[in-house]
């Protein structure tokens, strides 16, 4: 049974409420449907065992995401995926859309004899091996000439891809994905025609920077009614037209360009009014005179300066020429789907991480390797029994190494020197089949414990066991597998941990790998139920939680809408600890076996510094009242204080690093101590969040409590559990 619970109360999965926010939109009157249409709140479950795969939502689910102010943060590929394919090319939006991006922006332009095509110059001699003005050639003419690889010049080679029409983009975009429609304002009524032929009304998003009053009008004169993005500039000065379209043309998205941080266009009045009439924030981050600064290649070396700053700053749509590395990054600022548990085994230079959105996984790790006596890597896993399938296509990964490892494992125990077998992609040795049979053997200087084939990036890879025997494929389509040598036996215990791993193969590195299709399918199924404890939602209001100062010993802030950590004095003079507490519902049955549970917690400020800092979680050993303590330092009422503060577990239960990206997402792994909550072994008294060792560098990590005002940042438990 596919359920989800929230507070205890079971939720039964619609995907019919899913498209009704955006049904509403698009056949209401537009000025209505800011007072009548209500916040709809999409939840899925967990079934089964298997992850979502990546796939284009329908024209009714990407309204919904683009109405849906939840927090996330959607992604537009600026001219399609043009570093890997011509740029305005029906491959390179394929390619964008396969990266699971939101929208695709492309430029279109008016033949001779009136045909729209993809271009973005007004002539063809940058991006073909032809010359001329679009305005000056035929169709067929255009037609005739090859487009270049990437951003084109003389020096791009050529291919044998010709100049798109707008026709065949919008057939190739239909449902799946929205469609940004650049220069084209002046020829707007063409464009319209071609979005009604072929059935795209509800893809296609025209802009400008034109007065209300304009595109009021042409909006009312279309059935239906055209998407639409407000485009407010610093070079035009037309952020004075803000309110009137808020009031009257009400476009669907409004994007914001500005040259510096203190610009009125990127202000939190302007953010605020956009966001309280129910819509998007649209930011470029492509180069610095549209963001002050903080572009796609700042954010290559340091992406919370770049992308997370533009988040920050309330960004909820960014349109980027590098979006499999953006799309990278919102995963991993994301928790894993529920079910999923993450950890970095053995002993690794940096913590790791991992996160999923939209049926994707990004994991982030260091280690020397998977190999020798002892592995160190990044696991993302999920306990299971039995026979097993686990399928996985490697989309992405980072050249810390020739031997840096992305893949999928089969894994014993959670210990360095486990048994396994895995498929592992690398930057520059194909796709290896690998496997320890005997616990801490060490595979260095050895033959027979490793096959490979050809490929990279980009394919499939697949694991069986049956028994004890364990077979590794590989595939470029996903549908036809090729085996990787031999199958193998190791024998292996029933019980093991199946997943997606990660290492650097480079202990002072950190680098990414991103997975979709990720699919799990076990010859024993269970029946999981997930259980989701965020205070306030479904009437669930067992979560307590405060921080304690040791500089203000005797001050309580259990009231507090903020969960202060911080050590950065440096000495023991001014720490602050974090304390949470969840009530498990009694619908969780004390024999449950616990196979995920995920302590979340969401960055709303920094102060003092931006310095990253190493958040630990470890257990509460003592009984704590909350209090009514409220502001950043408390005041002298009852409750929990640093004078008071119970006793925590010597043993860090997991740990994050913590960086300067407000709004991200954190997610601890606390699988087995909720168990022995549930089983009674240990007696529930929280968590607490802290700095494991005092760090001289200046800078306190602010997360949300569950007294926040913002019901969606309040931290959360997420517990996946079976019965035996």
């Amino acid at each position: 049974m596919e359920q989800l619970k929230l507070g205890g109360e079971t939720i039964k999965k619609s995907r019919e409420g899913y498209y009704l926010k955006a049904l509403i939109e698009r056949s209401l009157p537009r000025k209505w449907c800011l007072y009548a249409c209500s916040v709809l709140i999409a939840v899925s479950a967990w079934s089964g065992i298997a992850a979502p795969k990546t796939e284009a939502l329908s024209a009714s689910e990407l309204l919904t995401k683009l109405y849906d102010l939840d927090g996330s943060v959607l992604v537009a590929a600026h001219k399609g995926d043009w570093r890997n394919h011509p740029e305005n090319s029906l491959s390179g939006i394929q390619s964008a859309i396969d990266m699971g991006v939101e929208m695709v922006e492309i430029d279109i332009r008016k033949t001779a004899d009136g045909k729209l095509v993809l271009m973005h110059d007004d002539n063809v001699d940058r991006t073909t091996d032809g010359t001329g003005n679009v305005s000056s050639l035929t169709l067929s003419q255009i037609k005739a000439l090859k487009l270049r690889e990437g951003q084109g010049g003389s020096g791009a080679a050529l291919t044998n891809e010709t100049v798109p029409t707008l026709e065949e983009a919008m057939n190739l975009a239909k449902g799946k994905v929205l469609v940004n429609l650049d220069k084209c304002w002046d020829i707007r009524n063409d464009v319209w025609s071609v979005l009604v032929s072929t059935g795209t009304t509800s893809q296609g998003v025209f802009k400008s920077t034109a007065s209300n009053a304009t595109v009021d009008a042409w909006l009312d004169s279309k059935s239906p009614r055209p998407l639409y993005q407000a485009v407010i500039t610093d070079s035009d000065n037309n952020l004075s037209e803000l309110d009137a379209l808020i009031a009257g043309a009400q476009p669907d998205l409004y994007e914001l360009v500005f040259v510096t941080e203190s610009s009125s266009v990127i202000s939190s009045t302007t953010v605020n009014k956009i966001t309280n009439a129910g819509r998007r924030v649209f930011v470029n981050t492509l180069w610095a005179s549209l963001n002050a600064g903080h572009t796609d290649d700042m954010s290559v070396d340091d992406p919370d300066s770049g992308w997370g700053w533009v988040v920050n700053r309330g960004a909820s749509f960014i349109q980027t020429d590098r979006p499999s590395q953006l799309v990278a990054y919102l995963n991993s600022r994301e928790p894993l789907e529920a079910g999923w548990a993450s950890k970095d085994i053995g002993t690794v230079g940096s913590i790791g991480s991992a996160g999923s959105r939209n049926g994707q996984f990004t994991l982030t790790a260091s280690g020397f390797d998977i190999w020798t006596a002892a592995d160190q890597f990044r696991y993302a896993y999920q306990p299971v029994s039995g026979d097993i399938v686990i399928t996985a296509r490697v989309k992405s990964q980072d050249h810390t190494s020739e031997w840096a490892k992305a893949g999928i494992m089969i894994r014993e125990s959670l210990n360095a020197d486990s048994k396994f077998a895995d498929v592992v992609v690398t930057p520059s040795h194909g796709i290896n089949f690998q496997r320890r049979p005997s616990t801490g053997l060490n595979l260095s200087n050895t033959t027979g414990y490793t096959d490979s084939l050809s490929g990279g990036t980009g394919q499939y890879v697949r694991l069986v066991r049956s028994g004890n025997t364990f077979t590794g494929f590989a595939s470029t389509d996903g549908s036809s597998w090729t085996q990787i040598g031999s199958s193998v036996t190791i024998s292996m215990s029933s019980s093991v941990y199946v997943g997606l791993a990660v290492t650097a193969h480079d202990n002072s590195k950190l680098g990414s790998a991103t997975f979709d299709q990720v699919t799990v399918a076990a010859a024993n199924a269970y029946s999981f139920t997930t259980v989701a404890l965020r205070q306030g939602v479904s009437g669930y209001t067992g979560t307590t939680d405060a921080h304690v100062l040791e500089y203000y010993a005797d001050r309580n802030t259990g009231g507090n809408g903020e969960l202060e950590t911080a050590s950065y004095s440096g000495a023991d003079t001014d720490e602050k600890h974090a304390l949470i507490r969840f009530t498990l519902p009694s619908s969780i049955p004390s024999n449950a076996i616990i196979t995920s549970a995920q302590l979340r917690v969401r960055l709303t400020t920094t102060r003092n510094g931006t310095v990253k800092k190493a958040i630990a979680v470890k257990e509460a050993t003592g009984s704590w009242a909350e209090g009514a303590g409220t502001g950043i330092d408390g005041q002298t009422v009852s409750g929990v204080t640093w004078n008071t503060k119970p006793g925590y577990g010597a043993s860090t239960i997991d740990q994050a690093t913590i960086n300067s990206a407000r709004n991200a997402w954190y997610t601890f792994n606390v699988t087995d101590l909720v168990q022995s909550w549930v089983n009674g072994t240990s007696t529930n008294y929280g968590f607490v969040l802290l700095e494991n060792t005092v760090n001289s560098s200046p800078g306190t990590k602010d997360f949300a409590s569950a007294n926040n005002n913002v019901t969606e940042n309040r931290p959360s438990l997420v517990v996946t559990y079976r019965l035996p």
